[in-house]
């Protein structure tokens, strides 16, 4: 790589309005890591001990990420901050519906009357960043384009372990993935978003160019999620796709049998989670970085896949059944508009 030059450099008459779109996303990309440095200053100081003690005591007894209760943490104030529209506008990230979907809760009353929706999110990309800006906030106009449907995008448990961040994702909306707190969720009416193909999926990730015309997402044997609906009962599954969502970073793929593949499986299997290795742009240069690239992402959602009633212990015809019919709409959701956003001979890979 070539080192760099004024000409990969953000210029100095760049526009207000997109340095905060970059300070927004910035902030994205790097709140752990500031949560994490905020910690431990705050337990360097002796005066920061005053704060921290009583704060951890709750931080231990409190089990909001896991049992359900961030319907409750749930902010739709903080959701609408204006923060989130400079990192939608960034990309941007714009949202697309097949169909409205029908009310969870009216408006006027404020009562469950609907059904609730599990949304499932494809492909993961590197970080899931559409999944973030049109479900995780309502910087796409989430409240707008469904009414009475309050979401929450679920991650990995490991996110929950960093004080004060965790409470931020709360605010969101955002909770843990976890079989028994999704059944919670569920359970007060609330919908959730799902990035089905997980850790294993990002590293499939590649970026759309001449040479790569497919899209490989890991669905064939994620079932869990139609199980959950089952035993849960008037559900809808919405099959969601995120056009450009693999575009945002370039990758170096690993080859299966590599020393560094080895790796990101031992980090899959002894953390929970892994990441391929990318790169994208800087915060004052274009050519090489951690921030994603301004690369459009259209998250469309489908048709709904309703199931009415509760089934105890679904058996596997009823599952394979199910989730068959979600493929099916997912794959319509992909077919009906990838001449929209580019993807018009790119070809969807179900490769596990």
């Amino acid at each position: 790589m070539s080192p760099p030059t004024l000409e990969h450099c953000t210029p100095l008459n760049t526009p207000l309005r997109r340095r905060l779109q970059t300070v927004a996303v910035a902030w994205h990309c790097s709140s752990f890591v500031v949560f994490t440095l905020f910690n431990l200053m705050l337990w360097a100081s002796p005066l920061g001990w005053l704060l921290a003690i009583p704060y951890l005591i709750y931080f231990f007894r409190d089990k909001s990420p896991a049992n359900g209760a961030v319907v409750r943490r749930y902010s739709p104030w903080f959701r609408s901050w204006r923060i989130w529209t400079w990192y939608c506008h960034y990309f941007p990230i714009s949202l697309h519906r097949s169909v409205p979907l029908e009310p969870t809760f009216t408006q006027d009353t404020n009562e469950p009357t609907g059904p609730r929706y599990i949304f499932g999110y494809h492909p993961h990309g590197i970080g899931a960043l559409g999944a973030f800006g049109a479900i995780g906030t309502d910087g796409c106009g989430w409240s707008r384009l469904f009414p009475g449907v309050p979401v929450s995008l679920m991650t990995l448990v490991n996110q929950f372990h960093i004080p004060l961040y965790r409470d931020y994702l709360l605010a969101l909306g955002i909770t843990s993935v976890s079989r028994k707190n999704a059944l919670r969720v569920l359970h007060y009416n609330q919908s959730i978003c799902i990035v089905v193909g997980g850790a294993r999926e990002s590293l499939l990730t590649q970026p759309m160019d001449k040479a790569h015309r497919r899209i490989e997402i890991i669905l064939h044997k994620r079932k869990g999620f139609i199980k959950l609906a089952l035993e849960t009962g008037n559900v809808a599954l919405v099959p969601t796709f995120a056009f450009g969502e693999t575009d945002t970073y370039s990758i170096l793929r690993t080859e299966e049998g590599s020393w560094l593949h080895a790796v990101q499986m031992w980090l899959k299997t002894n953390i929970g989670f892994t990441i391929p290795v990318f790169y994208a742009r800087g915060l004052f240069n274009y050519d090489f970085g951690l921030l994603p690239y301004r690369k459009p992402i259209a998250v469309v959602t489908g048709r709904p896949v309703h199931i009415p009633e509760r089934v105890h212990a679904p058996p596997d015809d009823v599952v394979n059944h199910y989730h068959q019919r979600y493929i099916d709409e997912l794959k319509r959701v992909y077919y009906d508009n990838r001449q929209n956003y580019g993807y018009g001979d790119v070809e969807i890979d179900i490769v596990g």
